[in-house]
Parts: C-alpha cells; structure tokens; sequence
C-alpha cells in the first residue's frame, strides 16, 4: 500500500519529521530583501571614486618603488580629511601597522607633522601606529588586533572612528605563511575581513611584487581578486590596476623629497622623506645637470666604489644596492665645497641630493644613499 502524499506530492509522514524551525535571534548571516532595500547616496567614501568603506585595498611595487611612503601619504590625507589628488576625503581615524619599519616608521610621520600640519592641527591627528604586527594567519593574533583596534577607537576623539587599518608589510603580517599558498593568503585576506565587518573600516596591504614586476603582485591570485582596489608602484608613479565600479589606468606620479628631521649624538643630520605630487606624469625625468649636483653625484659615484656596503632589501630599499652614509659623503663634500660654513655645505649636500632623486639618479633611504 502507498505512502499517503501531502499537498505538495511529497509523502505526508516525511513533512512532518522535518520541520524548518525559526531562529529564535536574527540568522548567522547578513540578508538584505530587494523589495525593500534601499541606496544611502549620502554616505561617504573614505577618497571619493577609488576607497569606499569596508573596502579591501592592495598596494604593491618592488622594493624601492616609493609604495611605503606613498601609502603613508594616502593615509596622511584620510587621518587629517584633506583632498588627496583633487579627490574629496573623509576624515576618519587611521591606524598603521608596521610590521616591517616597525618604531623607525615614525620619523615619516613626525617629519609630515612637523613640516606640513600647523600646530593647531598637529595637536589633533586621528591617526596611531602599531609598532609591532601581527600573524595574521593565527586567530589568536587576529582576535587580540581586533581588542587593540577597539582600545584605540575608545581613546579617540568623540565620535571618531577607525576609518583605515594598514598592513605595512603583508609578507611581514603573515609570519611562517606561503604568499603562494591559497589556504595561507585566504586567511590573511579573512582577517582582514574580519577588521573590516567589525569596525567597517577599509584595510590596505602594502606588498610586493614578483621577480618580474610586470607580472603583478607577488604570490597566489587570491589576493587580487580580493581586492576591491589595487593600485602598482613603479618608477614613482602608482597606477589603478582594479577598482569596483571605477575606471583603470589612472596613474598618479609622485617624488621624494629628503628632508632633515634632526640631529644624532654625533651631531650628524638624521634624514627621512617628504612625498610630493609630480606635475609630469607619464613623462621622463630631467637629468640633474646643475654644477652643484654634479659635484655630489661625482663624489657618491667615488664613495660607493670605494666603501659603499651591500644593503639588505626592504620596501625602501632595493636588495643589493651599495650605499654609503650621509655623514661619509657630507665629509667629502667639505673638500669640494671649501670656504662654505659648514651648515651652508649641509644644505647644498640636501638641496643636491634632492634634485637628483628627483630625477631618479640616487636613492635615498634615512641614513643611507645610493645611485639607481
């Protein structure tokens, strides 16, 4: 004899022993109906047409390419809420993890607040540094990222909020970790989702590029097709390779500027850089021909012949390059620059030093030079 059948054409028995029970809370998973969604066009993005919030950015070049100090610049103008490339921004609270300067990061940030804030400004910067990074492989890392981040918040202004969270870098973010893994860059790119459900703040990965830098950012796709938008540094110009609901291609070129932040305990000059837009993008650089500038550039060449060390590769830092100190060429330059009180030699040396990086001659890195 045949089962009895309900209403549906399914056995009536079956129906009863598999009833869809209610969640008694709201369900594990966020669902929007269509019927009565709407858009909120008023809010704002973080850097109006390329970071919306909660959304997931990568930042890669070579080593030396300018992708930390560029990133640092972006996360400047979103801390402070000033128009970044004529884009408008939102001000938010930004933090940077530096996983790699780690506390030496700072001489950027303070050489930014010290030279390009007023002091009314410098004395409300919505912006913190985590000298230290986390493994973003290892939930328990991630989960005590996430209670930092939270202090942070509650220590901000009134009504602040984290509006950026960097990784600075993300090889150094996932120790142990295979960039050429899926599993290992899939749990990066989920902590990171993670940050960005929590505070609804768009997180950025400063990474590198592979041996050969026209073939991307270095490791497993996965990141990429993460990403919402990713952006590549090379010869000093940053390019849109992917934007949600944007147009590629955009380029936007920058140089470094080298400034003195200070003196050390021998009374040398310590150094950092400054990040300015350049008006010629696309275009070469001119080539350094002043009188002043060939001097130093004849001195370096000699210097890093004769004494220059090999330098281990960071994101500053080409791996391999022969630098020499500042201090060591500022000494040879007193032979050439005879009868000039020495702080007049000092800002020649500067000056010099700045025209040609600019014109991508030397590289210039905290206490070290070198010739690109």
């Amino acid at each position: 004899m045949s089962a009895a059948l309900d209403d549906d054409g399914f056995p009536a028995e079956a129906t009863k022993v598999r009833p869809i029970k209610p969640f008694a809370a709201d369900p594990p998973f966020p669902v929007e109906w269509v019927a009565s969604s709407t858009l909120d066009f008023g809010a704002r993005p973080i850097v109006k047409g390329l970071i919306e919030p909660g959304a997931f950015v990568v930042i890669y070049g070579p080593s030396g390419s300018g992708k930390s100090f560029f990133t640092a610049d972006l996360a400047e103008h979103v801390a402070m809420g000033t128009d970044w490339r004529g884009r408008k921004v939102k001000r938010g609270f930004v933090v940077y993890v530096a996983s790699e300067a780690g506390g030496s990061i700072m001489r950027r940030f303070l050489a930014w607040r010290d030279n390009r804030l007023s002091e009314e400004a410098a004395d409300n910067i919505p912006l913190a540094v985590i000298t230290r990074g986390p493994n973003l492989l290892a939930s328990v890392d991630v989960q005590k990222l996430i209670e930092t981040l939270g202090w942070i918040e509650a220590q901000a202004e009134e009504g602040e909020k984290i509006t950026m969270v960097v990784f600075d870098t993300l090889s150094r973010s996932m120790h142990g970790g295979d960039e050429n893994k899926a599993e290992d860059m899939t749990m990066a790119v989920s902590a990171a989702d993670q940050i960005r459900e929590r505070f609804n703040a768009a997180t950025v990965f400063v990474h590198h590029s592979g041996k050969d830098p026209t073939k991307g950012a270095r490791g497993h796709s996965a990141l990429f097709a993460a990403a919402d938008l990713v952006m590549s540094i090379d010869n000093h110009t940053a390019t849109v390779e992917k934007v949600r609901d944007g147009v590629t291609g955009e380029r936007f070129a920058f140089k470094l500027e080298p400034v003195q932040i200070g003196t050390d305990a021998d009374g040398d000059p310590v150094m950092t850089c400054l990040l300015n837009a350049a008006a010629d993008q696309g275009k070469e650089p001119c080539q350094a021909i002043g009188k002043n500038q060939r001097i130093v550039l004849e001195q370096l060449r000699s210097l890093v012949a004769d004494s220059g060390i090999t330098l281990p590769g960071t994101s500053a830092i080409p791996a391999g390059v022969k630098a020499v100190r500042f201090d060591y060429l500022l000494s040879r330059c007193r032979l050439k620059f005879t009868g000039l009180p020495d702080w007049r030699i000092r800002d020649r040396l500067g000056s010099s030093l700045a025209s040609l990086q600019a014109a991508r001659t030397v590289g210039v890195h905290d206490t070290y030079i070198w010739l690109v």
